[in-house]
């Protein structure tokens, strides 16, 4: 289990992020849910490979990763014992031809679907290695705070949503 500092907690609540920089799972575990992906991967069809969305309706192998008990056991420390899974995604970016993810909140994202965005958390896990060359996440430290700010429209053909935060850069001062 990835076990969280105190100091580790209260930056995820400052911050609005932590970086864990353990393994989640076994290596043999992982090669699994690698395998799972690639699959999913190949089967996509006519989708974009960026559009893997909620594929743990159609795959329940996929639920022993996202309830696994590493997983509710590190979400715990920072939000406490009531979990619910709402969303899972692949969200893979195609080299060279794959679409930008703009600056956005989730949060901005599901307005209209929860009535608060507190005791709300995201796990981001990379299948692949993942560097500024290949597109990593990036943040910005303390915009959970203001979740719900504006957004304004973006080309979805080169970007994976049609909207992107309106002041991103008053956001990083």
């Amino acid at each position: 289990m990835a076990q969280l500092t105190a100091e580790a907690v209260n930056s995820y609540h400052e911050q609005g992020y932590h970086l864990v920089k353990q393994p989640l799972f076994p290596a043999d575990r992982f090669a699994s849910l690698t395998a799972i992906f690639e699959e999913h991967l190949a089967g996509k069809g006519n989708l974009r490979a960026d559009q893997l969305d909620t594929p743990h309706f159609a795959d329940p192998r996929l639920l022993d990763y996202l309830m696994d008990e590493s997983v509710l056991d590190m979400i715990e420390q920072v939000i406490g014992p009531d979990i619910g899974l709402w969303s899972s995604h692949f969200i893979s970016k195609e080299p060279k031809v794959g679409r930008a993810t703009p600056w956005h909140s989730d949060a901005g994202y599901w307005k209209g679907r929860f009535d608060r965005f507190t005791g709300i958390i995201t796990v981001w896990l990379a299948i692949d290695r993942s560097d500024e060359e290949n597109g990593c996440m990036r943040v910005i430290p303390g915009t959970h705070r203001t979740a719900d700010g504006e957004y304004v429209p973006v080309d979805s053909g080169s970007n994976t949503f049609d909207t992107e935060i309106a002041n991103v850069d008053e956001a990083k001062a």
